[in-house]
């Protein structure tokens, strides 16, 4: 498709208030002002973005989409009780249909909430998965099957045969990761040999794209102890030296959460780029406390946002992400200059995309993948709009996305996905939760 956006305010390297942004197939090729845009390519089709800012689809760095089924199922629990005691517990009931349509829920909240990338850790079956989901939701996404030590053969079994069959799917839009969930939950010669499979599939399937190594690190200030009690291993120094140590760092490594760090575990990742993926929400929500974004910054470190899953955040609302991060910093640190707008956006937008391995992602730019989100700012509380950033972080709104695109297609057009009827969806999503339910208490 060619198609003309046309007459929006161009949020890119420089903001052009009556602009327009044209998409060949699934690229953007050129931007520029309304008149000079049309002009140049008077038969593409026109999409009216009037009354609309364009900007790039925000990026979700680390989420588990699929537990959108577990939203608001176990609330106001320490870490390893939430897992131990709830989540884990209920997980081994689900069915691959279950994941599907889990992981279809959250493509179409993350739609909605201008997010148009996933980067997402969960369980994969040939059967039903979140890549089967993505691909009818057209979504962009990143998916890696989690595994543990106790099936840790079978979990990269899982991942090469993924890789295969999914990684660069549909002109790239769907990727495949290795995903050893935790160092507290999987010991070290796994993580060797995560690495070891990340760097073959890399090597058999990179020209599709970057194959990433995903992981949970520094989550928990006693994620330490766990770890060398489960594998008695040394993780005196820090959990990132304790990594390091085993091998395993590298620029195609994104940790989750990069909370409880050391001042060593810093230079460490900096040495080997490794991407932490920041997940405010959900790490406030279990109370496991403030990662230090400043300082993670400070150290060259590319930085990205995550909301986590849905069932410890408890949305995909990557704007709320966006906008608490820097309140965060400038609350905890007593500075209000610190994580200006335009920085708490790229954060959400263009680090998140080279954190996924992607050069040519989350910016309006001519060259760049064409996902892009038109955003209303015909609503009450973006008037009067004294600078376009400040509005994306502080004042936008999810509810504000009315359209958007992935990979050049229109995915979401004035609120509305095509070819579905959310109510009947809603409704067996509502059927999918009732009888994973009695599943759960009949065992009971």
């Amino acid at each position: 498709m060619n198609l003309l956006i046309d007459g929006g305010l161009i949020v890119s390297d420089k903001i052009i208030s009556d602009g327009a942004v044209v998409v060949e197939g699934n690229r953007i090729t050129a931007l520029g002002d309304s008149s000079e845009m049309k002009r140049r390519f008077p038969r593409y089709e026109r999409l009216n973005a009037r009354g609309c800012a364009v900007i790039p689809g925000l990026i979700n760095t680390h989420t588990h989409a699929a537990m959108t089924l577990l939203r608001g199922y176990a609330e106001d629990l320490s870490l390893f009780r939430w897992l131990n005691e709830k989540v884990w517990p209920i997980e081994a009931h689900l069915t691959p249909q279950d994941v599907q349509v889990g992981a279809e829920l959250a493509a179409y909240e993350s739609l909605l909430f201008g997010c148009t990338t996933l980067n997402s850790m969960y369980f994969y079956s040939d059967e039903g998965s979140e890549l089967h989901a993505f691909e009818k939701a057209g979504i962009r996404a990143t998916v890696g099957h989690g595994f543990f030590e106790k099936n840790a053969d079978r979990g990269l079994k899982i991942t090469k045969e993924m890789a295969g069959r999914w990684h660069g799917r549909d002109d790239g839009r769907l990727r495949v990761s290795v995903c050893p969930h935790a160092p507290y939950s999987t010991g070290p010669e796994s993580y060797k040999r995560s690495f070891e499979l990340a760097k073959e599939l890399n090597e058999r399937y990179g020209a599709k794209g970057g194959i990433l190594l995903h992981t949970h690190v520094a989550e928990s200030k006693d994620e330490c102890a766990e770890t060398r009690k489960a594998f008695n291993v040394d993780t005196g120094q820090g959990i990132v030296t304790y990594l390091d140590e085993i091998g395993v760092l590298s620029k195609d490594l994104i940790i989750a959460h990069a909370i409880h760090l050391t001042e060593a575990d810093i230079t460490l990742l900096r040495r080997h780029d490794v991407k932490p993926s920041l997940n405010p929400v959900s790490n406030l929500k279990i109370g496991m406390g403030v990662a230090d974004c400043q300082t993670l910054i400070k150290s060259g470190l590319t930085v990205s946002l995550g909301t986590d899953g849905p069932a410890s955040n408890n949305t995909l609302d990557m704007f709320e992400t966006m906008k608490i991060m820097p309140l965060l910093v400038k609350g905890t640190r007593g500075d209000p200059t610190l994580i200006p707008a335009p920085l708490a956006f790229k954060l959400a937008t263009e680090n998140g995309a080279i954190a996924l391995g992607y050069s040519d992602l989350g910016a309006i730019r001519p060259g760049y993948l064409a996902d892009i989100v038109l955003l209303n700012l015909k609503v009450p509380h973006a008037r009067p709009m004294f600078d376009v950033f400040n509005h994306l972080v502080y004042s936008a709104r999810s509810s504000d996305v009315k359209t958007v695109i992935v990979n050049g297609r229109i995915v979401l057009e004035n609120r509305r996905l095509p070819n579905l009827r959310m109510d009947s969806f809603l409704e067996k999503v509502e059927k999918v939760k009732d009888s994973l339910l009695s599943r759960v208490s009949g065992e009971k």
